[in-house]
């Protein structure tokens, strides 16, 4: 089976682009123009890896993050932050761990694509359990 990306960017031509790209490699692609239906899409979907651009109208990229990273069921999704906005900025605002990642726009391709198999050969982990009653 595929392995699944979500791509949420509000750039239809990158979209479009990173789509093609993605799939002729193999991998199973949707893309979401905003924030709001990127985080309905992950939540249904539970794709392998998110990309996510950090500046788009409404919901910016960290705000996305933090709501994926604040539900059990999309908590563990690794992310690539791809953006054109400064990458020590997001960094600043996002706690980085292993599951996240930050790549330039514009990047060379190769360095796309060995980021985006670095992510999905990551041990795939169980959505944390929910928190207790009270």
């Amino acid at each position: 089976m595929a392995k699944s990306v979500l791509i949420i960017d509000d750039d239809e031509d990158l979209s479009a682009l990173l789509k093609d790209l993605l799939q002729s490699k193999g991998f199973s692609v949707s893309c979401a123009p905003d924030g709001v239906s990127g985080v309905e899409k992950a939540r249904t979907l539970l794709p392998d890896l998110i990309t996510l651009d950090f500046n788009m109208p409404g919901t910016n990229g960290v705000e996305v993050y933090n709501q994926l990273r604040n539900r059990p069921e999309t908590a563990v999704i690794p992310v690539i932050f791809f953006s054109s906005t400064l990458i020590g900025i997001i960094r600043r605002m996002v706690l980085e761990n292993s599951r996240t990642k930050f790549l330039k726009k514009g990047c060379p391709t190769r360095e796309l694509e060995a980021c985006v198999n670095e992510m999905l050969a990551m041990p795939k982990l169980a959505p944390p359990p929910p928190p207790p009653p009270r």
